[in-house]
Protein backbone atom coordinates (compact mmCIF):
# COMPACT_ATOMS: atom_id res chain seq x y z
CA UNK A 1 0.00 0.00 0.00
CA UNK A 2 1.13 3.42 -1.06
CA UNK A 3 -0.25 7.16 0.09
CA UNK A 4 -2.22 9.11 -2.07
CA UNK A 5 -3.72 12.36 -1.42
CA UNK A 6 -7.56 12.50 -1.76
CA UNK A 7 -8.81 15.35 -4.32
CA UNK A 8 -11.94 16.12 -2.82
CA UNK A 9 -10.45 15.85 1.27
CA UNK A 10 -7.14 16.93 0.19
CA UNK A 11 -5.75 14.57 2.93
CA UNK A 12 -3.64 11.08 2.40
CA UNK A 13 -4.46 8.27 2.83
CA UNK A 14 -3.26 4.60 1.82
CA UNK A 15 -3.88 3.26 -1.17
CA UNK A 16 -5.16 -0.61 -1.88
CA UNK A 17 -4.26 -2.21 -5.09
CA UNK A 18 -7.00 -3.84 -6.47
CA UNK A 19 -6.56 -8.17 -6.62
CA UNK A 20 -7.69 -10.37 -9.42
CA UNK A 21 -11.35 -11.10 -8.27
CA UNK A 22 -12.78 -7.45 -8.26
CA UNK A 23 -11.03 -6.69 -11.53
CA UNK A 24 -12.84 -9.53 -13.45
CA UNK A 25 -15.65 -8.95 -11.74
CA UNK A 26 -15.69 -5.80 -13.14
CA UNK A 27 -15.19 -6.51 -16.49
CA UNK A 28 -18.24 -9.33 -16.26
CA UNK A 29 -20.21 -6.03 -14.92
CA UNK A 30 -19.13 -3.97 -17.83
CA UNK A 31 -20.07 -6.98 -20.22
CA UNK A 32 -23.60 -7.39 -18.41
CA UNK A 33 -24.69 -3.56 -18.68
CA UNK A 34 -23.34 -4.42 -22.09
CA UNK A 35 -25.57 -7.27 -23.48
CA UNK A 36 -28.58 -6.13 -21.15
CA UNK A 37 -28.13 -2.67 -22.91
CA UNK A 38 -27.63 -4.50 -26.54
CA UNK A 39 -31.09 -6.31 -26.05
CA UNK A 40 -32.66 -3.32 -24.95
CA UNK A 41 -31.63 -2.30 -28.17
CA UNK A 42 -33.08 -5.38 -30.21
CA UNK A 43 -36.19 -5.35 -28.41
CA UNK A 44 -37.29 -1.55 -28.88
CA UNK A 45 -36.11 -1.64 -32.79
CA UNK A 46 -36.45 -5.17 -33.41
CA UNK A 47 -34.30 -4.63 -36.26
CA UNK A 48 -34.01 -8.59 -36.94
CA UNK A 49 -36.58 -11.82 -36.12
CA UNK A 50 -34.32 -13.03 -33.33
CA UNK A 51 -32.11 -11.51 -30.83
CA UNK A 52 -29.09 -13.73 -32.34
CA UNK A 53 -29.74 -13.23 -35.83
CA UNK A 54 -29.51 -9.25 -34.52
CA UNK A 55 -26.01 -10.29 -32.80
CA UNK A 56 -25.09 -11.62 -36.40
CA UNK A 57 -25.85 -8.65 -38.39
CA UNK A 58 -24.45 -6.22 -35.82
CA UNK A 59 -22.03 -8.05 -33.40
CA UNK A 60 -18.72 -5.98 -35.09
CA UNK A 61 -20.66 -2.42 -33.81
CA UNK A 62 -21.77 -3.30 -30.67
CA UNK A 63 -17.97 -4.36 -30.08
CA UNK A 64 -16.18 -0.95 -31.34
CA UNK A 65 -19.33 0.33 -29.00
CA UNK A 66 -18.36 -1.58 -26.43
CA UNK A 67 -14.23 -0.46 -26.84
CA UNK A 68 -15.66 3.29 -27.35
CA UNK A 69 -17.53 2.94 -23.67
CA UNK A 70 -14.33 1.37 -22.17
CA UNK A 71 -12.22 4.32 -23.10
CA UNK A 72 -14.96 6.78 -22.27
CA UNK A 73 -15.61 5.63 -19.02
CA UNK A 74 -11.37 4.96 -18.23
CA UNK A 75 -10.65 8.40 -19.22
CA UNK A 76 -13.51 10.05 -17.60
CA UNK A 77 -13.27 11.99 -14.35
CA UNK A 78 -14.36 8.84 -12.02
CA UNK A 79 -11.69 7.18 -14.28
CA UNK A 80 -13.63 4.10 -14.06
CA UNK A 81 -16.39 2.21 -16.08
CA UNK A 82 -19.09 1.47 -14.51
CA UNK A 83 -18.42 -2.04 -13.77
CA UNK A 84 -15.54 -0.35 -12.18
CA UNK A 85 -17.53 1.79 -10.37
CA UNK A 86 -19.87 -0.77 -9.09
CA UNK A 87 -16.54 -2.99 -7.75
CA UNK A 88 -15.34 0.21 -6.43
CA UNK A 89 -11.87 0.09 -8.13
CA UNK A 90 -10.63 2.95 -10.60
CA UNK A 91 -7.46 3.65 -12.55
CA UNK A 92 -4.58 6.15 -11.63
CA UNK A 93 -1.17 6.78 -12.69
CA UNK A 94 1.79 5.24 -10.98
CA UNK A 95 2.47 9.03 -9.57
CA UNK A 96 -1.53 8.34 -8.12
CA UNK A 97 -2.82 10.72 -10.41
CA UNK A 98 -5.79 11.02 -12.54
CA UNK A 99 -5.10 9.16 -15.87
CA UNK A 100 -6.02 11.26 -19.15
CA UNK A 101 -8.24 10.37 -22.05
CA UNK A 102 -4.99 9.44 -23.69
CA UNK A 103 -3.14 6.79 -20.66
CA UNK A 104 -6.78 5.47 -21.31
CA UNK A 105 -6.90 5.09 -25.16
CA UNK A 106 -2.71 3.40 -24.56
CA UNK A 107 -4.02 0.92 -21.96
CA UNK A 108 -7.30 -0.49 -23.73
CA UNK A 109 -5.44 -1.14 -26.73
CA UNK A 110 -2.63 -2.54 -24.97
CA UNK A 111 -5.06 -4.92 -22.84
CA UNK A 112 -6.35 -5.81 -25.84
CA UNK A 113 -3.31 -6.68 -27.50
CA UNK A 114 -1.59 -8.26 -24.85
CA UNK A 115 -4.73 -10.39 -23.05
CA UNK A 116 -2.14 -13.07 -22.07
CA UNK A 117 -0.51 -10.25 -19.78
CA UNK A 118 -3.35 -10.44 -16.90
CA UNK A 119 -2.24 -13.65 -15.02
CA UNK A 120 0.92 -10.87 -13.76
CA UNK A 121 -1.51 -9.31 -11.66
CA UNK A 122 -0.95 -12.11 -9.64
CA UNK A 123 2.34 -12.02 -9.55
CA UNK A 124 3.76 -8.61 -8.51
CA UNK A 125 3.46 -5.78 -5.56
CA UNK A 126 1.19 -3.38 -7.46
CA UNK A 127 -1.23 -6.26 -9.06
CA UNK A 128 -0.34 -4.72 -12.23
CA UNK A 129 -1.40 -6.74 -15.57
CA UNK A 130 1.41 -6.19 -18.57
CA UNK A 131 -0.71 -3.48 -20.40
CA UNK A 132 -0.96 -1.63 -16.71
CA UNK A 133 3.10 -2.46 -16.95
CA UNK A 134 3.87 -0.51 -20.12
CA UNK A 135 1.32 2.48 -19.52
CA UNK A 136 2.10 2.80 -16.16
CA UNK A 137 -1.19 2.49 -14.40
CA UNK A 138 -2.52 1.09 -11.20
CA UNK A 139 -5.91 -0.14 -10.57
CA UNK A 140 -6.70 0.95 -6.92
CA UNK A 141 -9.85 0.31 -4.32
CA UNK A 142 -11.64 3.53 -3.74
CA UNK A 143 -12.58 2.87 -0.22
Amino acid sequence: MDDVLDGKTYETRKVEYASLLPRTASVLADVLIFIATSYGIFYLLKPASDYSRFMEMVWWKLLIAFLVYRFYFAGSESNATPGMQIMNIRFLTEQQRDISFTDALKHLLLSVLLFFGYPLLVSNEKKQTLADKMCKVIVVKVR
